[in-house]
């Protein structure tokens, strides 16, 4: 599967880049911000989308920018028409349900709960593939 990471963390976007290639997964791309990433999907085609449900305050800029709104939500919309073929994966603490569910209304497929594992990427990724309708594992 052909991965897309945006996480602001330089530490998460390797981590869950290390761990998706130990489940055979190739990272095709990654950004630290979602104006980064809005050029980077705009160049190349993936299979899934892995989103900081947390990004800071840059990415609100970004979003106003190109969509005249301020929220993470609005974010993830947009991710969503930027890159339509690939399911969104937001990135989230176990106690962030309410973002997560937000997230999902917004058009995610789920979540990639942290501290991020091999078992837990299998499992959202399994989401995209079809796998499975519990994406918030």
């Amino acid at each position: 599967m052909r991965l897309y990471i945006v996480d602001d963390a330089a530490v998460m976007r390797a981590a869950i880049g290390h761990v998706a290639s130990s489940l055979g997964h190739a990272v095709v791309g990654e950004a630290a911000s979602l104006e980064d990433a809005l050029v980077g999907l705009a160049e190349i085609a993936v299979d899934a989308v892995l989103v900081d449900g947390r990004l800071p305050t840059g990415v609100r800029k970004a979003i106003r920018r190109v969509e005249g709104e301020n929220s993470l939500i609005s974010g993830l919309q947009v991710l969503c028409r930027a890159a339509p073929d690939a399911r969104i994966i937001v990135i989230a603490a176990l106690d962030e349900t309410t973002l997560v569910a937000r997230a999902c209304a917004a058009g995610a497929a789920g979540a990639l709960l942290r501290p991020v594992s091999r078992s837990g990427l299998s499992a959202a990724l399994a989401v995209v593939r079809g796998d499975s309708t519990d994406a918030n594992t």
